[in-house]
């Protein structure tokens, strides 16, 4: 019988630390919070990316989702508060779940806020088609799958398309669900809108590694 993987064997503060984050707070503001210094927070995330394997914080909350996602309907109502407003609370990710052939079966606030599709549009749709034209026709969506089958998750760095056409840099995680007896009945996906993050990046990097002065100076 396949583990279940919904344990990411965070300590309380960790989880403190993520569910806060997730709201949208700074670390001087968890910081404040939580009365703790920044550098100790600092020294949680080291150790949080380090146990979930996770390259940065987008991943990392987005780890924490799926792992409830992962949960059967009876172990959610066991699942702790913090990680049910966790959820609530996750208003720049978009969260969905997919058949094993890739077809969306669930929907959250975050798919319509980030990638422009209702519920109802979105339903049924294959997840596929948040690809570019180029990626898929380079299979990227079958390799994405097929890693997270083989290594139990799939991280996700690239552009994605939304519904009107347009481009977004996207970081996330996508898993297999299974269920008691082993079998796969799909995929859970999670992503963030990091277009913003990336496109500083890309022109810091064209401007040789200096950070653009302010507009308007």
């Amino acid at each position: 019988m396949r583990k279940k993987q919904d344990d990411l064997n965070l300590s309380d503060r960790e989880r403190e630390i993520l569910l806060l984050a997730a709201e949208g707070l700074t670390d001087k503001e968890i910081s404040r919070d939580l009365g703790i210094t920044e550098s100790t927070i600092s020294t949680h995330w080291v150790r949080m990316r380090e146990k979930t394997k996770c390259a940065n914080r987008a991943q990392l909350i987005a780890q924490a989702v799926v792992s409830i996602y992962r949960s059967t309907a009876a172990e959610l109502q066991r699942t702790s508060e913090l990680y049910r407003i966790l959820i609530d609370t996750l208003s720049d990710f978009a969260v969905f779940i997919t058949d094993p052939e890739r077809r969306v079966i669930s929907w959250h606030p975050g798919v319509e806020r980030i990638i422009g599709y209702t519920e109802q549009e979105w339903i049924g749709r294959s997840g596929d088609d948040l690809f570019t034209q180029e990626d898929g026709e380079k299979g990227e969506p079958v390799k994405e799958a097929e890693t997270a089958l083989r290594e139990g998750r799939a991280q996700d760095e690239r552009w994605h398309v939304r519904k009107d056409g347009s481009l977004f840099w996207a970081s996330g995680v996508q898993v297999p669900l299974f269920e008691e007896s082993g079998r796969h009945v799909g995929f859970a996906k999670v992503i963030r809108d990091n277009t913003y993050c990336k496109r500083l990046e890309d022109e810091v990097q064209r401007l040789g590694g200096k950070i653009p002065e302010p507009s308007g100076r």
